[in-house]
């Protein structure tokens, strides 16, 4: 699959996930998925596949076939979306695809029944829907439930627990040399960089003035290098469509994930350790919240700090004007508008005049020196849905 010709490559999923609700929910849904339930495990892949909705020949085609030229049905994809948000449907789209995917069928499928399950079955229980009138024997069910809960609990709380700690020292290892590098840069008498989230690596920018050891360099970049495949979510640095992660924010997401794990262990000591008629009411109706409070914040950051990254408008304003270059000149090139778009940035200089002009620093020596653009990071995979033209009877 990964070599299917059908399967765009990076950048152009970096375009989508901008300007598309839909893209852009099922990456944030996955990245999350990622964060907190599913581990980095090599028999598994965590990119799966989303298929763009099929331009059908309908009443919709024809619409959008009267204001481009292009027969590409990527191109009839993004102009549909620059023309027509819907908002609010193609995110609702972008739930569906994630609860399609293969690792949610089993969180959900599986995973999330049995919570669900044993959850109503508390409730049941407590509201006395379920009656066995009998107080003691109402209570070991309700026990009972719980500590089945429990049990699926620990599985993401604990069982992730090697994972959520190494992923917690090599953020903390990223932003303790972020500190360090501006701590460099002002003693140095450096200016400041213009994001101080895109630290500056060799690798990538050879001319960049770099205040960090070698030894340093080697070990963030290798903490980076090693962040980034665990958590999906993770962008060390800016490219034509997205900022870098903000590193603060990535560590309190780590830091949250981590407390997760700490009041789910708590809880877990509780309900072992104690039988229900000793175990003070308050641990359980205070661990339980804490825990859960914890993941959702995680949540809620990851889809906060990835919606932060996002140069929506400069990406959709350089779309919009490829298309209308398209359009104007009657031509679409073979290999479509997204082609064209890197064509049109090298020879035109349409790129990011924020991002050129605010990573150029001045050297020791006066002269300006602009660092070359990262690779395209890794992402999810998109896919599109085949039409297959009407034979004639």
């Amino acid at each position: 699959m990964e070599d299917d010709e059908h399967h765009h490559d990076d950048q152009v999923v970096d375009h989508l996930d901008v300007i598309d609700p839909q893209v852009a929910t099922f990456a944030t849904l996955t990245n999350t998925a990622n964060s907190i339930l599913l581990p980095p495990l090599a028999f598994y892949s965590r990119r799966p596949v989303v298929i763009l909705p099929r331009t059908g020949r309908d009443a919709d085609i024809e619409e959008v076939s009267t204001r481009t030229t292009s027969t590409d049905e990527l191109d009839r994809h993004v102009h549909d979306v620059l023309k027509r948000k819907q908002k609010y449907r193609r995110v609702l789209k972008g739930v569906w695809a994630f609860l399609k995917t293969r690792g949610c069928l089993f969180v959900f499928g599986v995973y999330g029944f049995f919570v669900v399950f044993w959850g109503s079955a508390i409730v049941l229980f407590l509201a006395k829907w379920i009656n066995l009138h009998n107080h003691e024997t109402q209570n070991f069910w309700v026990e009972i439930c719980a500590q089945i809960l429990n049990g699926l609990f620990c599985l993401t709380g604990i069982g992730l627990i090697p994972w959520r700690s190494v992923d917690t020292y090599r953020i903390y290892l990223i932003w303790y040399y972020k500190r360090r590098t501006r701590k460099l840069r002002k003693r140095a008498g450096l200016p400041e960089l213009y994001d101080s989230d895109d630290l500056p690596d060799p690798i990538f920018d050879p001319n960049y003035v770099h205040v960090l050891t070698d030894k340093e360099q080697y070990e963030l970049h290798h903490q980076q290098k090693k962040f980034m495949k665990s958590q999906t979510w993770y962008r060390p640095h800016g490219t034509e469509t997205h900022r870098a992660f903000p590193i603060a924010l990535a560590l309190w997401i780590c830091l949250l994930n981590v407390g997760n794990t700490v009041f789910q262990c708590m809880l877990a000591g509780c309900m072992w350790s104690m039988n229900r008629f000793e175990r003070p009411a308050w641990t359980v109706a205070l661990l339980i919240p804490l825990a859960f409070g914890c993941g959702i914040a995680s949540g809620v950051l990851i889809w906060r700090g990835g919606k932060k990254t996002k140069r929506t408008e400069r990406v959709e304003e350089r779309l919009r004007r490829v298309l209308e270059m398209e359009e104007s000149q009657h031509s679409v090139p073979p290999d479509g508008v997204m082609a064209r778009i890197q064509d049109v940035i090298s020879r035109y200089g349409m790129g990011s005049k924020e991002h050129a002009s605010s990573e150029k620093e001045s050297s020791s020596d006066g002269k300006h020196v602009e660092p070359s653009h990262d690779p395209p990071l890794p992402g999810i995979k998109i896919e599109e849905e085949m039409v297959v033209p009407p034979t004639s009877g």
